[in-house]
C-alpha cells in the first residue's frame, strides 16, 4: 500500500531498444488502455545502464536487441521488493492485466511461460541473428518475485553484465521447481502459438511478435498485424491530442 492508503501501481519493465521504439509506444499503449489496475511503465534503456556503472557487458553478435540481458535487471530496479513484470518491447497487450497479476504465487522465484519453441528461420527482426537454445522465450515474460533470495543474490549488476547467456536465460540460478507457469496466451507467440476456435482458453491476452513485428517491412503483413496497426493509429491520436492540449496549456500561460 502506498502511503495514502491506496494500492501502490503495479511495476511493468518494458525491454527498450531505440531502433524498435515505435514497438515500445504501442506495448505501452496497449497496457494502459486495457489495465484495470495502477500502472507503473518503465522502458529499460542500456544506455542510462551503461552511463550508471550498473551494466557494462560488451554486446555479443547473438544479441539481437539491447535489451538481451538488460532483462535481468529487473529485480535490481525494482529494489529488490515485491512484485514486478518484465516483457519485451514487441508485445500487444489484448486485454486486462489484472487477472495474470491475480496468478502471482509467493511459493515462486519467478514466474513465466514455459514455451517449447525452436524457430526454424535463420534470421528475425531486420536480419538479426535468430539462436535456438533450450527454453527459449521463457526469458521474454518474465513476473519476478524481487525480494526472493535467490533472485537478490544472483540478479545483481556484476552477474548480470559477466555471466553467460545459457545461465541467464535458461534461470540456472533457480531451481525447476522454484519456477512457476502461467498460461501461454499471455505470452502468445504470433507464428507459433494457434487459436482453437472452439476453445476460448486459447484466444491470446498478450499477442508477442517474436520473430518481427509490422513496424518491420519483412513482417508488415504478418499475423495479428492488423491488430498492432490499429493499436499504433490509436497511439499516434493520443499523442497529437496531448500535443495540442500541451499547445493550448502553452497559449494560456503566455496569455496570463
Amino acid at each position: 500500500m502506498s502511503s495514502n492508503g491506496h494500492a501502490a501501481p503495479f511495476r511493468v519493465f518494458v525491454g527498450y531498444d531505440p531502433r524498435e521504439e515505435v514497438a515500445f509506444d504501442v506495448c505501452k499503449h496497449s497496457l494502459l488502455k486495457h489495465s484495470s489496475i495502477p500502472l507503473t511503465i518503465t522502458p529499460i534503456k542500456q544506455s542510462e545502464l551503461r552511463s550508471g556503472g550498473l551494466y557494462w557487458r560488451d554486446r555479443g553478435p547473438t544479441e539481437s536487441t539491447e535489451f538481451s540481458f538488460t532483462r535481468f535487471l529487473t529485480p535490481f530496479l525494482a529494489s529488490y521488493s515485491g512484485w514486478a513484470l518484465f516483457i519485451d518491447c514487441d508485445f500487444l497487450y489484448t486485454s486486462d492485466i489484472a487477472p495474470l497479476l491475480s496468478l502471482i504465487d509467493d511459493r515462486f522465484a519467478i514466474m513465466c511461460v514455459k514455451h517449447e519453441y525452436a524457430p526454424k528461420e535463420a534470421t528475425k527482426m531486420d536480419g538479426a541473428v535468430q539462436t535456438v537454445y533450450p527454453r527459449k522465450n521463457w526469458s521474454s515474460m518474465v513476473l519476478y518475485n524481487c525480494g526472493h533470495p535467490k533472485n537478490r543474490a544472483a540478479l545483481t549488476p556484476e552477474v548480470v553484465s559477466t555471466q553467460s547467456g545459457a545461465y541467464l536465460h535458461r534461470f540456472m540460478w533457480l531451481d525447476d521447481d522454484e519456477i512457476g507457469e502461467v498460461p501461454f496466451v499471455w505470452n502468445f507467440l504470433v507464428g507459433h502459438n494457434k487459436v482453437d476456435p472452439e476453445d476460448p482458453e486459447t484466444f491470446p491476452k498478450v499477442l508477442h511478435y517474436t520473430s518481427g513485428g509490422p513496424w518491420f517491412e519483412r513482417y508488415k503483413d504478418c499475423e495479428f498485424a492488423d491488430l498492432w496497426l490499429k493499436e499504433l493509429e490509436e497511439c499516434k491520436k493520443e499523442k497529437e491530442k496531448e500535443k495540442e492540449k500541451e499547445k493550448v496549456e502553452g497559449e494560456k500561460v503566455v496569455c496570463a
